[in-house]
């Protein structure tokens, strides 16, 4: 069932300047991934007038899920090469072209933003579209929040599951959280680790119900001191990898595009932590504004996610290390795979490569158990890892 929603959202600053690329997208958003529709939309769909030919794109390429439901009813599924069936030579979608906006399901109509009805009314872009990317990579000041009216056509929203205690400051909360990152006083690494230790402080006032301690640390009248930079040294570089190793085995079947840049990496460093602080340098040096790109992805990805309160049956201190593992891999398969390159439009397809794997999965939940596995609930081993 579709809902119209007219509302006044919370949004990011720069959500009513994004544009989609249409046909010009070097990686469309529909790569690699199947396309959902729900029971309504593919009826819908079946029922209008298209051409021959589109209508033989529609006979092989949709079916019906094994297990549907009326949400999720059938996909279109990628080829072989992991292309959509349905996209041009051009770029574009074969649907969109020929019935227009209306042809297609929820998904792509609403893609790359995503619509939050519960617990406050929130619109945002994913950072797996290469064009929000771009558009967080212009600028220079950190994101703002503000309300603007929008309307959708959604479907029913399940309510998501809370599972800490927020004592009704949910947003608030998530919006304290994000100030830490955009703390530019701090390295990234830095932030990252304050910001988790003040998380970790603010999970002991909520499970105490410490009113008092809570407003303190949420008007910054707590101050969480920060940890020091880290010396790098080989035996960083030796964990780092083997935590590259580990991610890349168990990303096999879910992301061959992140599985190559890792590969390439790993093979390229080879343990020489030389050529690492040699391919960083180069990194820092082609991308000046690295550590403000990087606060934008994080801090978008945080409201778009809902940082920490993702629906997950997962610690807050979970939810730390797994954000410290997107920051980690987003570090390392950038360095990387920038080693030998100048132009900032590949870092661009690499880091919006993660995030599709990062929204399209479960990755949060099964790279917080991985890091663990490697010793990283110890927060020290964490720092080293987000200090490479």
């Amino acid at each position: 069932m579709l809902l119209d929603e007219t509302h006044e959202f919370l949004v990011p600053d720069y959500y009513e300047h994004f544009a989609c690329k249409m046909g010009a997208c070097r990686s469309a958003c529909c790569e690699g991934w199947p396309i959902s529709f729900s029971l309504d939309d593919y009826y819908h769909l079946m029922s209008q007038e298209c051409s021959p030919e589109l209508r033989r794109k529609l006979d092989t390429a949709l079916h019906i899920k094994l297990s549907p439901t009326p949400d999720a009813y059938a996909e279109i599924a990628p080829r072989f090469d992991g292309a959509c069936p349905m996209r041009m030579e051009d770029g574009r979608c074969a649907l969109h072209a020929e019935m227009g906006v209306g042809a297609l399901s929820y998904v792509c109509r609403l893609y790359p933003r995503g619509v939050r009805t519960h617990n406050g009314f929130e619109c945002s872009c994913a950072n797996s579209c290469e064009a929000v990317l771009e558009l967080l990579f212009s600028r220079d000041e950190p994101i703002e929040f503000v309300k603007k009216e929008l309307s959708f056509t959604l479907p029913r929203q399940s309510q998501p599951t809370i599972r800490f205690e927020t004592m009704g400051k949910e947003q608030e909360i998530r919006l304290w959280l994000i100030r830490h990152m955009q703390n530019q006083t701090l390295p990234m690494p830095q932030r990252l680790m304050a910001m988790g230790h003040a998380l970790a402080a603010l999970d002991e006032a909520l499970a105490a119900r410490d009113v008092q301690q809570v407003e303190r640390l949420l008007r910054g009248q707590k101050r969480i001191q920060p940890l020091k930079p880290k010396e790098l040294s080989q035996g960083h570089l030796d964990f780092g990898l083997r935590f590259a190793s580990g991610l890349i085995e168990l990303l096999d079947q879910r992301s061959d595009s992140i599985r190559a840049y890792g590969e390439d990496a790993l093979a390229y460093f080879d343990g020489s932590f030389d050529r690492y602080v040699k391919a960083r340098d180069h990194f820092e040096a082609v991308l000046p504004k690295w550590d403000v790109w990087f606060e934008h992805m994080m801090v978008n990805h945080m409201f778009f996610a809902r940082f920490p309160f993702q629906d997950r049956p997962v610690s807050l201190p979970d939810e730390f290390i797994a954000l410290c593992a997107v920051f980690a891999m987003l570090r390392f398969l950038g360095i990387g795979h920038m080693r030998d390159q100048a132009d900032p439009s590949h870092f661009v397809d690499v880091a919006a490569a993660v995030f599709r794997l990062v929204d399209h999965t479960a990755f949060d939940h099964y790279a917080a158990g991985m890091m663990k596995e490697l010793g990283c609930d110890d927060w020290d081993r964490v720092h080293d890892l987000i200090s490479l």
